[in-house]
């Protein structure tokens, strides 16, 4: 089996996700990697702004909604362990992934084959489907 020093796990508070930090945890446990927890914000995923005004504490209010959910990862990995790093960035969440992965010697993304968005997809939801499309770090979908 191949082994990992640096496994990327992007979250958005799905199941899939968290299954998918679980297995990357495991998968460098016995190794001495480490992993990221990456939560990328998108202005989509804000519900409502009413007014420009609005941006700034929709933002704000995102951020730490990414925060909260990479330090659960964070936990997960330290009960175990694991070293866990933490990031919280702007950006399309496909493109995001992709580029915070080759920019930063990720050896593996390892990610839930459906988000929050896509919990019905038959096979995988439109965000993993583009990670591994474009990305080219090796993709694990869980």
């Amino acid at each position: 089996m191949a082994t990992f020093e640096h496994v990327l796990v992007p979250v958005d508070g799905s199941e899939a996700a968290r299954r998918a930090a679980e297995h990357a945890i495991d998968l460098v446990s016995d190794t001495g990697g480490r992993v990221t927890a990456l939560y990328v914000i998108d202005m989509g995923d804000a519900d409502y702004v009413a007014v420009p005004s609005d941006i700034a504490e929709t933002k704000k209010r995102i951020r730490k909604k990414g925060e909260e959910l990479t330090a659960e990862i964070e936990e997960l990995a330290a009960a175990e362990g694991v070293d866990c790093e933490t990031a919280v960035v702007t950006g399309i969440a496909d493109e995001a992934i992709v580029a915070y992965a080759e920019d930063n010697d990720v050896d593996l993304i390892a990610m839930g084959k459906h988000g929050k968005r896509d919990p019905d997809k038959p096979l995988v939801g439109n965000t993993a489907r583009r990670v591994v499309q474009e990305s080219s770090v090796p993709v694990h979908t869980v």
